[in-house]
């Protein structure tokens, strides 16, 4: 793996490189072009002296043995300085400056030198090396003579030594290596400190770019020393100017989107490429309280529908991408859902889809509420109209009754009529109740007076059955907002109801107590009371409860209906408990109100209707 570096000692290593190169590179060229041209001075000087020796030798008659030409040798060479040999045509050395006489017989044979075979094939021989004999370099230059008297042909060499031109530039060499050291470390330390100033603004800018893409918007470069940064440091500004306004439009956008989707009423689930739960809403995640981890897993293994996982298949397979699919399901086999199922197209994650189950229950409820409304109102209509017609056909079949027959006749017909104009009366008070921004009295109210006028209306009812009443009042429970005609009806409606289904001789129990910031109300009797399955229809229009309330006595079924739109529209609620606690029958309806302000009266002392 190869190592990571920073931006500055990337750009100092590269300096430092090319400063080494400039600095280097010249003096390299200078000095490899002297050293050349050194060497072709000092090969034509020694060539020049091995022309002067060869000049005064062959001039020089006194040389007529070897005795001669060493002492000839070794009067050219000190006075010169140089090293002067004669080595005859097989290698012998005959005569060396630089040799006593009597010790040039045990010399090695110089055939093999590199300039005196070059001599054999050239003019003149060259080379340069290191002489063992007097352990320096020298310059050898070697010519081929012919035969001199009584000397034999062989061949004068002449050997300067190397150094008095390795020396000078050698010591131009080091200076010129010291003044390179001097110069890099004084630019290197230069550029040092600069890329250490400069550092600085741009390791600012690396912080900001990195706190910008770690979701740190609010950070910005402060201050940038020198023009050169400007530029970049208001790019760089503006940029996370830029992304932090889009990141907040974004943001917000996703709250709003999530507040709408956690807001919703429908529940979603969103399914991912694979088929699994993604993403789900509140709504829905009450749906499936009662299953853990719903994410990441199949809508079957969440909501127990062979059909849903179907269609979500489906779905998921593309086999119906113009148009959504939907399907009506049962959950808990109370709740209703229609659920819609479009498919969710993502080019990065592939194929999704969003399913919205929307509750209809209510829906369901509100239509079979209709349909037993109109065959209720069928049937209460029907059975009197019935009866009234068959009086009325017949009296006009029998064109003289008696008047005890007739009058029996024209009393069924009155009765039958009477309480279809009940029923009616109530239908229209219904609708009134119903409609929007109902006209409500609201006064304070005495819920004793109230009692007292409704159970007059109601007393020569239960006298047939000797019932005894029980009322409980009390002075704290406080006077209630309400309109009084409206509330009368309540209790009136309630009162008819536990007169109409209680045994001979039982007792009604009638309150009204404080209930933390309501006044609860309560009418019970001790009656057959009402199955629980029943409870919560109780109070719609025309339903009964066949078991024990198949006789209505008159009743036109839309009491409990009445006093539910009453008691709603005053606020408050109404609901039926039964059995009664620590009984096994019985009914007990309670309802509640909001009591009226301290101080202020209304209607009602207590006692009489005012």
């Amino acid at each position: 793996m190869r190592p990571s570096y920073s931006f500055r000692t990337r750009m100092l290593l590269t300096f430092w490189i090319i400063l080494l190169g400039a600095l280097l590179l010249p003096p390299w060229y200078y000095f490899h072009s002297l050293t050349r041209e050194i060497s072709e001075d000092s090969k034509s000087r020694a060539i020049q002296q091995l022309s002067l020796f060869q000049w005064i030798l062959e001039r020089e008659s006194t040389v007529n043995s070897a005795e001669d030409l060493q002492r000839l040798l070794v009067q050219l060479g000190s006075k010169l300085g140089v090293r002067l040999t004669y080595v005859a045509e097989g290698g012998k050395v005959i005569a060396d400056s630089q040799v006593p006489l009597d010790e040039i017989p045990s010399l090695e044979s110089h055939a093999n030198r590199p300039e005196i075979i070059q001599s054999r094939n050239s003019e003149i021989g060259y080379a340069v090396r290191h002489s063992k004999t007097l352990n320096k370099d020298l310059i050898y230059t070697a010519r081929k003579l012919p035969a001199m008297g009584s000397l034999p042909a062989g061949v004068l060499r002449v050997a300067s030594p190397l150094s008095i031109i390795k020396e000078p530039v050698d010591d131009l060499k080091v200076s010129f290596f010291l003044f390179v050291i001097l110069v890099f470390t004084a630019a290197a330390s230069v550029s040092y400190l600069l890329i250490r100033r400069l550092n600085k603004p741009i390791q600012a800018m690396i912080e900001t770019a990195h706190a910008i893409s770690s979701r740190d918007y609010d950070r910005r470069i402060q201050s940038t020393p020198g023009q050169e940064f400007s530029p970049l440091t208001r790019a760089i500004n503006t940029m996370a100017d830029s992304i932090q306004k889009h990141i907040r439009t974004i943001m917000e956008q996703k709250h709003e989107l999530e507040a709408v989707f956690d807001a919703m009423q429908e529940g979603v689930m969103v399914l991912d490429a694979k088929g699994r739960i993604r993403r789900i809403n509140r709504t829905f995640a009450e749906l499936t309280s009662g299953v853990n981890d719903v994410l990441g897993r199949r809508p079957l293994e969440v909501i127990s529908n062979h059909d849903l996982q179907n269609i979500c298949d489906k779905t998921m397979r593309g086999e119906e991408e113009a148009r959504p699919q939907s399907l009506q399901i049962v959950l808990g086999g109370e709740h209703t859902y229609n659920v819609n199922l479009v498919w969710l197209p993502d080019e990065k994650k592939g194929r999704g889809a969003v399913a919205v189950f929307h509750d209809i229950t209510e829906l369901k409820r509100l239509e079979k509420v209709r349909r037993d409304f109109v065959a209720n109102v069928s049937h209460e209509l029907r059975t009197p109209l019935t009866s009234i017609k068959g009086y009325s056909e017949t009296l006009l079949s029998d064109p003289g009754p008696d008047r005890n027959t007739a009058q029996s006749f024209l009393q069924v017909i009155l009765k039958n009529t009477n309480h279809m104009v009940k029923m009616v009366e109530d239908l229209l008070q219904l609708a009134r109740l119903e409609a929007p921004n109902a006209p409500t009295s609201m006064l304070p109210v005495n819920p004793a007076a109230a009692f007292q006028t409704a159970w007059r209306s109601c007393q020569h009812q239960s006298e047939g059955k000797k019932l005894k009443l029980e009322t409980f009042f009390p002075q704290e429970a406080g006077w209630v907002m309400a309109d009084f005609d409206q509330l009368v009806q309540v209790f009136r409606n309630l009162l008819e109801n536990a007169i109409r289904y209680s045994p001979p001789g039982e007792a009604l129990s009638i309150s009204c107590t404080k209930n933390n910031n309501d006044v609860l109300c309560s009418v019970r009797d001790q009656g057959p009371g009402i199955i629980k399955k029943h409870q919560q229809r109780i109070f719609e229009r025309f339903y009964r409860v066949d078991a024990h309330r198949g006789d209505d006595s008159g009743s036109t079924g839309l009491g409990l209906a009445i006093c539910r739109h009453i008691i709603r529209n005053h606020g408050g609620r109404i609901w039926v408990q039964s059995p009664n606690t620590g009984d096994v029958k019985g009914s007990t309806f309670f309802f509640t109100l909001r009591p009226a302000p301290a101080g202020e009266n209304g209607y009602g002392n207590g006692t009489d209707e005012e």
